[in-house]
Formats: structure tokens, sequence, C-alpha cells
């Protein structure tokens, strides 16, 4: 014998049932935080807290500012990462040391100074977190 058609009222729970499992597993959509550097470097300082979960919010944007400007430019020495992030070299040798242990950034002595470049997985990390 077959089996009778569920009535409307009960195709339409299923539907909608069936509407949420297949989304439970999607991401949640990204914020908006508005087109340009200031959006991306607020993007990145809303993610880094998940990587250093003691960061103050003013700190997160150091380290966004930081990350902004490797994602910018390959290699930059600490003149150049302090005119591209406009912070004083002191923030920035407090930043650095803090961004190279978690594995976003390394350094490298060319002559007498030091490069400061992305690692491959801090730019795999950035990518992900900005697309």
């Amino acid at each position: 014998m077959p089996e009778a058609a569920p009535a409307p009222e009960e195709s339409s729970f299923v539907e909608r049932f069936a509407q949420r499992v297949a989304r439970r597993d999607q991401p949640p959509p990204r914020p908006d935080y508005g087109p340009g550097q200031a959006g991306v470097e607020a993007c990145l300082a809303a993610a880094l807290p998940a990587r250093f979960h003691y960061l103050h919010p003013r700190r997160a944007r150091t380290f966004a500012q930081v990350c902004y400007a490797l994602m910018e430019a390959p290699r930059l020495n600490l003149k150049a990462l302090a005119d591209a992030t406009g912070k004083s070299r002191l923030a920035l040798y407090k930043a650095l040391p803090e961004l190279e242990a978690t594995g976003l950034v390394a350094s490298e002595r060319v002559g007498g100074r030091h490069d400061y470049f992305l690692t491959r997985p801090g730019e795999d990390w950035l990518l992900a977190v900005t697309s």
C-alpha cells in the first residue's frame, strides 16, 4: 500500500529542517569592515586576538598595521616599517618580537639592519582572514 503524501504543513516543516541542516556547517558571514587599507586593518585587528589571547585592542591595531605593511611590501627594514605604519620604532620594537614568536613574521639580518617579512604560515593566515 503506497504511503499518503505528507500534509502541506508537514512538507514545509521538512523543507525548513533540510535547509537548516544544509546551512549548519557554513561559516558565518564575515563582517564588512569597509573598503581600503582601514577596512583590511580593522579586519586584521578583529582576527588577531584569536592568535594572541592577551592582546589589548590598541596593540591589535599596531599588529594589524604591521601585517598590512608587510602584505603590501614583501620586506621592510625597521625605518621603512615605521614609515609605512606611522608607528614609532619603540612601538615596533615591542610588537615585532611577539609577531615573530607566533610565526606570522620573521626577520633576517642584512648588512647592518634587520629586514622583516611575513612567513609562509603568516601569509596563509592573513589570506584566510582577509578573504
